[in-house]
């Protein structure tokens, strides 16, 4: 008996086979935008990258952090503007109602938007961000790089007793006015440094995106 071997086929079909196997690499390749997708295309290029991929994720939970931070910041400054505003028109319609010029229904007008904005300023130093109290002289500690260092924000205390104190003897225009410019300058100051920090570690992530992306 003879037993006839197709040599040419085996050897065609082993070259599709490899063709084959290449062309899955590539499209996995374009697929996944890695030129190593296993350890055996690269084992100390994948550990690198695995190292630059979790330094990445890290980075971008600390630009997170950071954005949070500057949003509350932010809105504590915009409420110890309002409220500073407040405390001018207050001003200006106590020194309105001396003048006895006036009648009485108008004093009436000058004290009924007195109260109102009284009001608007105690209510105030009750708000929170995302349960986040904003005035009650709290402070928070926010992660600003991928090593877990920390800034601390806040502090502002509208709770302080000379700010307290203020409103209950109405003595605001004096006491208050010197507290208020005083935490604005705190957390304008607070809002340049997460600035800076968020411009930094934006530049960082770039930096090792980059490097990610030459490992494969």
């Amino acid at each position: 008996m003879v037993i006839n071997t197709n040599v040419e086929a085996q050897r065609t079909a082993s070259h599709l086979m490899v063709s084959q196997n290449a062309l899955a690499k590539s499209l996995a390749r374009l697929s996944s935008g890695s030129k190593i997708i296993n350890p055996s295309d690269d084992a100390a290029g994948l550990a690198v990258s695995a190292r630059l991929e979790s330094q990445i994720r890290r980075l971008d939970s600390v630009l997170n952090n950071l954005g949070n931070a500057m949003s509350l910041t932010q809105t504590q400054d915009g409420y110890i503007k309002s409220i500073d505003s407040a405390f001018t028109r207050m001003s200006e319609l106590a020194m309105m109602a001396q003048d006895n010029t006036k009648q009485s229904s108008d004093r009436a007008l000058y004290n009924e938007e007195f109260q109102q904005l009284m009001a608007y300023v105690r209510d105030s130093k009750d708000k929170d961000f995302n349960g986040v109290p904003l005035f009650d002289g709290s402070s928070v500690d926010i992660t600003i790089d991928a090593d877990g260092n920390t800034f601390t924000i806040g502090g502002v205390d509208l709770g302080a007793s000379v700010y307290s104190d203020a409103l209950k003897e109405q003595s605001w225009k004096v006491g208050c006015k010197r507290y208020l410019p005083d935490q604005q300058g705190r957390l304008c100051g607070q809002l340049r440094r997460l600035e800076a920090e968020y411009r930094c570690k934006q530049t960082e992530s770039g930096y090792v995106l980059q490097r990610r992306a030459d490992c494969g």
